[in-house]
């Protein structure tokens, strides 16, 4: 389990109605986890060592009182995204079953990036949640710890979603799971999208109407889920349509659309010259310009997501708990 102290607090608290994901909500999700996990059968948890102690918090209120043995796995204590992708990495090595992140579709991402082939669920704890369904955590919990201890088939219990993979003058430099979107600022500055305007163009893996952030606008647009082989290029501006998309909670703004391309699983996309940050998943990541040749492929080489109602239905029909 990795918990990220961070979700949930970035300058989009002053800006929309999201709600603050405090450190003591986060370690009650973290500790309903792994009553979670231990309630399905699982012989150890590994809870990542992160910044603000959570982690720790989680294990000392628990340990010795449920049956699961529970390790803190250090890492360097960046404070930064790094620290999740490490320890996600180390847990690989380790050799766990699944992995739950507690924090939004960054989290999950970095989790992807440090254990690419570990079926994932998330709770979410961040501001957009689309990779992570609202179930309580301690279902999530319980459904990774059957995935961990055989309690259902893997191909019954999980799915690969899409990736956007970020080709930069014909070189990999990075991924997305949602969205990757190209912001009129040259420089990284506050991490969060947050201004719309700024926005001149998004490649997208999936958006539904019921996605909040930039995945609302596609979910408005073209409505597209995890399981169609299928992705969109938006260009925005005037010209083509408008759709009134929830780009934070409680914040619904009309977006101006200029041009939509489709792109399928498989081919490469290129977005339109300039000089931008890359936003990916919602966080600006990579700084770009005009002479830069920048490429989107989709592929099928998302993360393995654990599918926790099904996971959960298939152990009753199964009498398998």
């Amino acid at each position: 389990m990795i918990i990220n102290p961070d979700a949930g607090k970035d300058i989009r608290r002053l800006l929309s109605s999201a709600s603050y994901s405090g450190n003591f909500t986060k370690i009650e999700l973290g500790r309903r986890v792994t009553l979670g996990l231990d309630s399905a059968g699982v012989d150890e948890v590994l809870v990542m060592h992160d910044n603000g102690g959570l982690g720790e918090d989680v294990v000392a209120s628990l340990e010795g009182k449920i049956s699961s043995r529970l390790t803190l796995i250090p890492t360097r204590g960046t404070g930064t995204v790094l620290d999740t992708i490490e320890g996600a990495s180390r847990m690989k090595d380790l050799g766990v079953k699944s992995l739950v992140v507690v924090g939004g579709d960054g989290t999950l991402r970095a989790a992807f990036k440090g254990a690419s082939e570990v079926p994932l669920a998330t709770v979410s704890a961040g501001t957009n949640n689309v990779t992570g369904a609202f179930y309580d955590a301690s279902l999530v919990g319980y459904a990774a710890g059957l995935v961990t201890v055989g309690g259902v088939e893997l191909g019954d219990a999980v799915r690969r979603v899409k990736l956007l993979e970020v080709f930069v003058d014909g070189e990999p430099r990075d991924v997305a799971v949602i969205d990757v979107a190209g912001i009129r600022i040259p420089y990284v500055g506050a991490r969060a999208v947050f201004e719309v305007e700024s926005i001149a163009f998004a490649v997208f893996s999936k958006g539904e109407p019921t996605d909040v952030g930039l995945a609302s606008i596609l979910g408005f647009l073209r409505p597209t889920g995890f399981d169609e082989d299928v992705g969109f290029l938006v260009e925005f501006g005037n010209g083509f349509s408008e759709v009134n998309a929830l780009i934070m909670p409680g914040v619904f703004k009309r977006v101006g659309v200029r041009r939509v391309e489709r792109l399928d699983v498989g081919s490469l996309v290129s977005i339109p010259p300039g000089t931008y940050t890359l936003a990916l998943d919602g966080e600006r990541e990579l700084e770009v310009c005009s002479s830069d040749e920048v490429k989107v492929m989709l592929s099928r080489k998302g993360p393995l997501l654990i599918n926790v109602p099904k996971v959960l239905r298939i152990c009753a029909m199964n009498k398998n708990y």
